[in-house]
């Protein structure tokens, strides 16, 4: 029988990336609420870009890892009962 995509295993692996995660969505949540700078469109486009870009990369790139993991023969504990 094969392993289920992202089974409890490869979701331990992949909690080190969780970290960065939220630490990046709570200052985009915060600089949304208070942005102790003030707004300028310049200046808050690229300062939003930056961050909401990094946070893509990150949930792609984990995802991508997870996927290596999984179909990695080295990786793969599959079981067959009998």
């Amino acid at each position: 029988m094969s392993r289920r995509a992202f089974d409890a295993e490869i979701a331990l692996d992949l909690t080190v990336n969780l970290i960065p995660f939220l630490i990046i969505g709570f200052f985009v949540v915060v600089f949304a609420v208070f942005n102790p700078w003030g707004f300028d469109p310049l200046q808050s486009t690229v300062q939003f870009a930056v961050l909401i870009v990094t946070m893509g990369t990150l949930a792609f790139v984990t995802y991508y890892a997870a996927r290596a993991i999984e179909t990695d023969d080295h990786t793969r504990h599959d079981t067959s009962e009998t």
